[in-house]
C-alpha cells in the first residue's frame, strides 16, 4: 500500500478514528530521538540567550519582529 492510499484512507475515518489514528503514529515516534530534540533546543536556547547576554544591539522588540516578518509576506 501507498503512502498516497494509506492518507486516503486514513482522511475517509471519522475524527474520532483519525485522533486515536494520529495518536498511535505520534506515539510510535521513538522517545529517544524526541529526547535528543528536546536537548537540542534547549542548547540552542541557551547559546542564543548568551549571545543575548554578550551583543545586546541584536535584541528586538517583539512587535518590530512582528511587524517586518507581516512586511515580507503582503
Amino acid at each position: 500500500m501507498s503512502i498516497k492510499e494509506i492518507e486516503e484512507a486514513a482522511l475517509s475515518l471519522s475524527a474520532k478514528e483519525r485522533a486515536e489514528l494520529s495518536y498511535k503514529l505520534l506515539e510510535s515516534i521513538d522517545s529517544e530521538n524526541i529526547q535528543n530534540i528536546d536537548k537540542i533546543w534547549q542548547e540552542e536556547v541557551k547559546d542564543r540567550h548568551e549571545q543575548l547576554k554578550i551583543d545586546a544591539s541584536m535584541r528586538k522588540d517583539a512587535e518590530l519582529v512582528i511587524k517586518e516578518a507581516k512586511s515580507k509576506y503582503e
